[in-house]
Formats: C-alpha cells, structure tokens, sequence
C-alpha cells in the first residue's frame, strides 16, 4: 500500500516537473469563429433551400485578436418553400512590425436542422 503512494507520488511529481521544461508551448495568436444555426419547423414537403456563406481571410502577423459571429434564422410554421441565406466575412490585417505572430484558427459551427410538422397541415 505504502508503495502504491510512493509510486503515485513519484508520478505526480514527475508529471508537474514536466510542466515547466516544456521549452514553447502553443498557442493560437488569433481566433475567427462562427456559429449559427439555420432551422425549419413546419409541414412543408418541399425541402429547405438554404446557403450559409462564411469566409475567413487572415493576412500578416497577428496577435491576441478574436473575432466571433453568431446568429440564427429560423422558420416555425407553414407549407411553402422556406429559404434562408447567410453571408459572413472575418478580415484579420495583422502588422508586419508586430513581431512574430502565428497562425490563426479558425472555427465553424453551423448545424442546419429541419422538423417536419404535420400539425401545420391541418385545416382549423
């Protein structure tokens, strides 16, 4: 038992030693994310037309920017033809006599969801 801590013990102290000789660790030096939803709810049989346009462009050094949309369309109810179109543009212009700057990462999250819905259908 004693020794099962001791080598517990010798883990954890070898693990948090490593932390610190790690020589660079990494980073990202800018983030461009988007993240949408797009979503139907109704009874139409027709499916929904839709577009989700983003575009990322990130030029020269760049540092410690984020740059975040969000949005979300939506349709509940009906029997006609649903569309919906999204545009988004992120611009990142870094300064060549910033220092070193690094890669920036890019995020898209845009689930498109559509639930078809025969209550829509009934006459009342």
């Amino acid at each position: 038992m004693n020794q099962n801590r001791l080598t517990l013990g010798l883990l954890s102290l070898i693990s948090f030693l490593g932390v610190f000789t790690v020589p660079h660790s990494a980073s990202a030096q800018c983030v461009q994310a988007d993240i949408s939803v797009q979503y139907n709810i109704s009874g139409s049989r027709q499916p929904t037309e839709r577009t989700n346009d983003v575009d990322f462009d990130s030029h020269g050094n760049c540092q410690g920017n984020v740059s975040v949309t969000t949005g979300v369309q939506g349709n509940e109810g009906g029997t006609g033809r649903v569309r919906q179109r999204r545009v988004v543009r992120h611009r990142f212009r870094g300064n060549s006599n910033y220092g070193s700057g690094g890669s920036t990462i890019q995020i898209k999250s845009n689930p498109a969801i559509d639930v078809y819905n025969a209550a829509d259908r009934l006459e009342h």
